[in-house]
């Protein structure tokens, strides 16, 4: 499926809302043409005339009978015969509504005629306005659900290799200009091509030869449009990229607005800022130049044909040749005026459109993008981990040839503390953030209770797991919400529960607003540790039955650290856990401790035992307490 047909197709499910858009617009056409084929009638009543005072009389029967001889019996004289007919028709139907006994009551048919058609012509165009208002915001938000889905089953190795501000543009900026294609293209080009059919039927109908004059100039001024589109297409693709980076720029700012104060670098972020936006305003300024080049250009040639057909049209009226009557000439003149709208609007559609695909590239670039973890057909629900869990033979890279997990087997037995120690780089998160399957090993397989975790259903697989790391998350919410975090159905007095086990309680209590406390952005109201503690509390209160603990004291002062620690000893009690530490006198009472270094487990056993043993766990121990040595 090509790039135009897929970014359309999301308009499928807005069909009946596109086809009351579109017969709205239709309507609106028609009665705006209605409208303009009423002002040659208006025109002959007012001044009761047959022809252009001061420049034609009327022309001679003679005159049209000979006009009419010498035309060539063939396939023009037929177009021209069925023009006449249509035209007389129109002109009979016209009378039948307005013409009366006197020209007053004429004129008087008259203005209710055409205020009726203006009441008509604006109600359709609220109705198309509506509907179509409709579709285009449904389309932004299909685009954006989309996109936002796809985010959350995306693992975390693709957001690794993204800046968060890309990330952000796609769904805001991205969406935006391909939401304006979409209106463009389909919007504009109902009602517009209508407007032009109508316009140009009435041209036709007046006067064909005049119009087949007129065409001549149309294949440059669409080669020319071909032209712009093109150019356009590769500017848009990079303003949208620019636009990203301006969007990562912010994001980073804003984020680390600590750091950035704190070694005074504001006006390096100003700087870094404004070159961003410079880039962005000239690839814009590049678009906007190639984008406005065509407008006047399309004047240009528009007006080069009005003034052919004036000239033609003109001589045939001086040398009392010409097959329009004064109100026929008027008319043309105002359906020719009125043409040049839409047409200018229809040359700009091929352009939107090249900006909107360069959009679309970047959107669906996104959607489908691979997802590496997923659930298989055949994924089994676990409600309850028994026995053990097993890594076999585990290896794992972020970069080809460059390993960080390499064959590294190991069980955590039901009920089990073992924790995980050893220099940073050394592979520990990793080898953690593999059983939750943030991550899938390249080698080797994970198990639980013998069953390989892939197979397991992801939802089902952490649901079983509580995760504490060193940097906690927390949402710009209140603290209740943010401990309840995933369990719907949690009572105040489940949440006050959880915060009391958590230590967190008292420091809650004290505020002004309780548990309905706002945290601020990623808990920035909160210290160190009382956001570790409001971490603890979520996990607990979701009563996991394997806890994964990422140096959760690293970071904290000593009185955070024991009420942290005291608060964590309570969270791993008749549970399962599998603890990084970075702090060794946290995990002395661990079952069992690996030592990690450059991905393999070079020393395993008890803290008594690693300690005798002289080796890398004695070093790191002794470098810690090194004035008890």
């Amino acid at each position: 499926m090509n790039l135009y047909s897929r970014t359309f197709l999301v308009l499928k499910p807005f069909w009946k809302q596109l086809v009351v858009a579109s017969g709205s617009a239709a309507m609106h056409a028609l009665f705006s043409g209605l409208l303009v084929w009423m002002f040659g009638p208006l025109l002959m009543t007012l001044f009761q005339m047959e022809s252009v005072p001061g420049v034609t009389d009327v022309i001679p029967q003679s005159v049209i009978e000979s006009s009419v001889q010498v035309q060539d019996t063939g396939f023009f004289t037929a177009v021209s015969d069925f023009a006449l007919e249509i035209k007389e028709d129109l002109k009979e139907t016209i009378n039948s509504f307005v013409y009366a006994e006197t020209r007053k009551e004429t004129l008087y048919n008259f203005c209710w005629f055409i205020f009726l058609i203006v009441i008509a012509k604006n109600f359709f165009l609220y109705i198309q306005g509506f509907f179509m208002a409709f579709v285009q915001q449904s389309v932004i938000r299909s685009f954006r659900n989309q996109l936002f889905e796809k985010y959350q089953r995306l693992s975390l190795d693709y957001f690794h290799s993204k800046r968060t501000g890309s990330v952000i543009s796609r769904v805001t900026n991205d969406v935006m200009v391909l939401n304006e294609a979409v209106d463009i293209g389909f919007n504009r080009l109902v009602t517009d091509s209508i407007l032009v059919v109508t316009f140009f039927s009435f041209l036709i109908i007046l006067s064909w030869k005049l119009t087949l004059l007129a065409m001549i100039i149309l294949p440059v001024v669409f080669g020319f449009i071909w032209f712009i589109g093109k150019k356009l297409r590769k500017y848009s693709e990079r303003s949208q990229q620019k636009m990203s980076d301006v969007n990562s720029v912010l994001e980073e700012a804003v984020n680390n607005v600590r750091i950035v104060k704190a070694f005074s670098m504001e006006q390096f972020e100003i700087k870094k800022f404004f070159a961003a936006t410079y880039d962005y305003f000239r690839s814009l300024l590049r678009m906007t130049r190639i984008r406005h080049l065509a407008s006047p250009i399309n004047d240009t040639l528009a007006t080069l044909a009005g003034v052919i057909i004036l000239l033609y049209a003109g001589n045939d009226i001086i040398d009392s040749k010409g097959d329009l009557d004064a109100g026929d000439f008027m008319t043309y003149l105002l359906a020719m005026i009125q043409l040049i709208k839409p047409v200018k609007s229809l040359t700009q559609i091929h352009i939107k459109i090249q900006e909107g695909m360069a959009a679309s590239e970047r959107v669906f670039e996104v959607i489908d993008t691979e997802e590496k973890i997923v659930d298989t057909p055949q994924s089994k629900i676990i409600e309850k981990f028994n026995n053990v869990i097993s890594y076999e033979n585990i290896s794992f890279r972020y970069i080809d040839d460059e390993p960080v997990i390499e064959n590294v087997s190991f069980d955590v037995k039901q009920g089990e503390v073992v924790a995980f120690v050893g220099p940073s780089g050394g592979g520990k998160s990793t080898l953690l953030d593999l059983m939750p399957r943030f991550y899938d090993p390249l080698a080797g397989k994970i198990s639980i209770d013998g069953v390989d975790i892939k197979e397991i259903k992801l939802s089902s697989l952490r649901s079983l797991m509580g995760i504490v790391t060193q940097e906690i998350y927390l949402f710009n919410d209140s603290i209740f919400n943010n401990i309840a975090y995933g369990m719907e159905n949690a009572s105040l007095d489940d949440v006050i529960e959880a915060a009391k086990m958590a230590n967190a309680h008292q420091f809650i209590d004290k505020f002004k607003n309780k548990y309905d406390t706002q945290v601020g952005n990623r808990g920035v109201k909160l210290s160190g540790g009382q956001r570790q503690r409001l971490a603890i509390a979520r996990a607990l209160l979701k009563n996991p039955q394997i806890l994964i603990f990422d140096e959760a004291t690293s970071a904290l002062d000593t009185e955070s650290e024991m009420l942290v620690q005291e608060a964590i000893d309570r969270l791993m009690k008749n549970r399962t856990s599998m603890v990084i530490a970075h702090r060794l006198s946290t995990i002395k009472n661990a079952n069992r401790i690996l030592v990690i270094d450059n991905g393999q487990i070079v020393e395993h056993g008890k803290h008594d035992e690693l300690l005798n043993q002289k080796g890398l766990y004695h070093r790191l121990h002794s470098m810690q307490f090194r004035e008890d040595a």
